[in-house]
């Protein structure tokens, strides 16, 4: 053997030795190309950062909450009662100048606005302040979300026009407050839908002996009637529905009133609007769906339509009587839900006089 055959072998020994490693790695699965790029545990840093992002949004809309709440709050005392849009007028005054057949007694107004305004005073004290309702699903993206902000918004572009009479525009602000807070039902709505819907399969589980007990808290954060939840999360945007929903045919007659349309116009305005109203609310009380039946819309609708009666039991403006027959307006009533023996009896002795 000569001084050079060692290490030829020790050569070929490291040369076999290297191809096997070879082989074994072409038999190993290719990493993904997002795996060979990512640092290690970066999917807990981006998950991290995701829940950062959806903490700080879900503060952003409570905090825009309040602030929204306050903008509306405000401008409703300095323009609906100091009337600095207005000239001093009070928006009862203006109200008042444009009289039709639907218009609520004032009195009613001061009720129930003020039911409104605590009642969302405390749900957006209780979202920005409870740990509880912070983030609770009722709250935000899928609950009410940015739509109340845009409630408020558009509930004050109605304070600003209504005071300086931009009729049109006062109706088209109440119908997107409306729009608004349809939204913000129709989302809670599904939500509750949903719970429901999971809570049924829980006790469906119970029932057949597949769990022990029932998640008490998943029952909590339904926030169903009448709970503590509800009262907070809810209630104030069905009530403020309630009586938003028969404000928009109110300023449709308002529209009709100012640019001085046929009376019998502003009637059937008046009559198609509580019918469909009465139909809305009739809906929201018989049907059959989750959640269903719903009372606190139906019930700011007939605190209105009893507004209305009992404003034309009286009417505080004399152009209503010169503007609409007795009869005329006797339906009305009866539409809204009043009815007496004396209209009975007007009735009665007329058809004998025929």
């Amino acid at each position: 053997m000569t001084e050079y055959e060692a290490p030829i072998e020790t050569l070929n020994g490291n040369e076999t030795n290297q191809s096997e490693t070879d082989e074994e790695l072409k038999t190993l699965p290719p990493k993904p190309l997002d795996e060979l790029s990512k640092p290690p545990n970066n999917d807990d840093e981006e998950e991290e950062s995701t829940q950062q992002r959806n903490s700080k949004l879900s503060l952003l809309i409570n905090i825009s909450n309040l602030l929204a709440y306050a903008l509306n709050t405000v401008l409703t005392y300095y323009g609906g009662i100091l009337g600095i849009f207005s000239n001093g007028k009070s928006y009862a005054t203006i109200s008042s100048e444009y009289q039709t057949l639907i218009t609520p007694s004032a009195t009613y107004f001061g009720y129930i606005w003020a039911i409104i305004f605590v009642s969302q005073a405390f749900f957006v004290i209780a979202q920005l302040a409870v740990p509880r309702y912070r983030n609770h699903v009722l709250v935000q993206k899928r609950g009410v979300g940015v739509w109340y902000i845009l409630t408020c918004v558009t509930q004050s572009a109605w304070i600003v026009s209504f005071g300086y009479q931009y009729m049109v525009l006062a109706t088209v602000s109440i119908l997107s407050t409306l729009l608004c807070l349809l939204t913000i039902l129709g989302h809670q709505w599904k939500v509750i839908d949903r719970y429901e819907t999971s809570i049924e399969g829980d006790e469906w589980l119970l029932e057949n002996n597949a769990v022990n007990v029932l998640d008490e808290e998943k029952k909590k954060d339904m926030a169903l009637a009448p709970s503590f939840g509800y009262l907070l999360l809810r209630f104030p945007f069905a009530i403020h529905a309630g009586w938003i929903a028969p404000a928009f045919p109110l300023m449709l007659s308002v529209v009709l009133v100012s640019y001085g349309v046929d009376p019998q116009v502003e009637l059937w305005t008046a009559v198609i609007g509580v019918a469909v109203l009465f139909g809305m609310s009739m809906g929201l009380l018989l049907r059959q769906e989750r959640g269903a039946p719903s009372y606190s819309f139906p019930a700011v609708v007939a605190y209105a339509f009893a507004g209305i009666a009992w404003e034309l039991n009286a009417p505080s403006s004399d152009d209503i009587l010169e503007r609409f027959t007795e009869s005329e307006i006797s339906l009305t009533k009866n539409v809204s839900g009043k009815y007496d023996d004396e209209d009975e009896d007007v009735i009665y002795v007329e058809a004998d006089d025929v």
